[in-house]
């Protein structure tokens, strides 16, 4: 661990030191609450099944009369994984390396793990990306370098510290502002990670449903009207494509329900008998149909339930309105726990007092 961080696990100490014994046993039980995650086979199972299927291909030799080693691995490839925001890509991504045995310490710095996660910052672009790769890997470079060497050392530091995976997050932030050159750049690069002769690793791509242009399709010819090389193909063969599907209703009302009874139980609360007809359909609504923003807000609702007083003994709608209207500031004419055509509302909508207000709103295109 670096001196740096070692300062931050510091300061994180000193601010768990300055709260109460209250504040610090309503956190034990929020820490325990959040950590009953909500597993599902055509997530998580599938994802993990694919991820399972590249590693595999580390470790394929090409010629299986030869030792393993370089110069006699497969190319590798890569997974993309795909979901609006609140689908819960990073948290499960984050699961499944965690739980992986080849993977011990995934996400501690300095621990040696083989796998990488990194953020791509926002707003960025390709050399951008490549020196915040560096100083995850602890080695700062600076910009004034080119993207070429910039690129290069990404690679020598990943053979050298023995990476097999690594995950790019957010991958949209430096696709959407790039220009067709730089897009054709980062397909180039990110091939290099996949056709290594010495060193291929697993890519792991996640980000918005609006990546998915940058593998379909051709290259755009040049400026003579002659053809460039197919950058696009040549990414999109070595792909494997997941997308996480957004929550349907009446479908996954019982397993949302299931899952919210069951951290409910964690924190010693009892649910109601309308749970899944009730409560459910309306937290999927104000969770914009995404399971982690879902569940994000039934943590919240957990978390009002702690805080009254006498602490809730059941988990009921009362604690969904004030979570909701914590989290939005919205009067209760636009809150979903609260009105009955719930389904009429634009749960994208903060800080709107009336009906009026979010229609307004919604009109004018201020919501999307």
């Amino acid at each position: 661990m670096t001196s740096a961080s070692q300062s931050g696990v510091g300061v994180l100490h000193e601010l768990l030191a300055a709260m109460s014994p209250e504040e610090r046993e309503r956190l034990g039980v929020m820490e325990r609450v959040k950590s009953r995650i909500l597993r599902t086979a055509d997530r998580d199972d599938k994802t993990a099944e694919t991820f399972g299927k590249l590693l595999a291909d580390l470790v394929t030799r090409v010629d299986p009369s030869r030792p393993l080693g370089p110069g006699n691995r497969s190319e590798t490839r890569a997974l993309v994984l795909t979901g609006r925001t609140g689908a819960g890509k990073s948290s499960m991504l984050s699961r499944i390396l965690s739980a992986h045995p080849a993977f011990p310490g995934f996400g501690v710095p300095r621990s040696g793990c083989r796998a990488v996660s990194v953020l791509t910052p926002s707003p960025c672009n390709p050399k951008a990306l490549g020196v915040e790769i560096l100083r995850v890997l602890d080695y700062p470079m600076t910009a004034e370098r080119s993207v070429q060497a910039v690129w290069a050392k990404v690679r020598d530091r990943i053979e050298f510290l023995g990476k097999l995976v690594l995950h790019l997050d957010e991958i949209h932030n430096v696709l959407e502002t790039a220009n067709k050159r730089e897009l054709k750049q980062i397909r180039t690069l990110l091939k290099t990670f996949l056709v290594s002769p010495t060193w291929p690793v697993v890519l792991v791509l996640s980000g918005l449903p609006e990546v998915v242009p940058f593998f379909e399709g051709l290259n755009d010819p040049d400026e003579d009207g002659n053809p460039n090389p197919d950058t696009k193909g040549e990414v999109r063969r070595r792909a494997v494509f997941v997308p996480l599907r957004s929550l349907e209703l009446p479908t996954d009302a019982d397993m949302v329900a299931v899952a919210v009874k069951d951290m409910a139980s964690v924190a010693g609360m009892g649910v109601t008998d309308d749970l899944t007809t009730t409560v459910v359909p309306r937290l999927v609504h104000a969770g914009l149909y995404e399971l982690g923003t879902a569940m994000q807000l039934a943590h919240e609702a957990i978390g009002q339930g702690l805080d009254a007083k006498p602490r809730c003994r059941m988990l009921e709608i009362e604690q969904f309105q004030l979570a909701y209207r914590e989290r939005t500031s919205c009067a209760d004419a636009v809150n979903p726990f609260v009105v009955a055509d719930w389904r009429k509302l634009d749960c994208t909508l903060v800080l709107k007092a009336t009906r009026d207000a979010a229609e307004a709103a919604r009109v004018a295109g201020g919501a999307r």
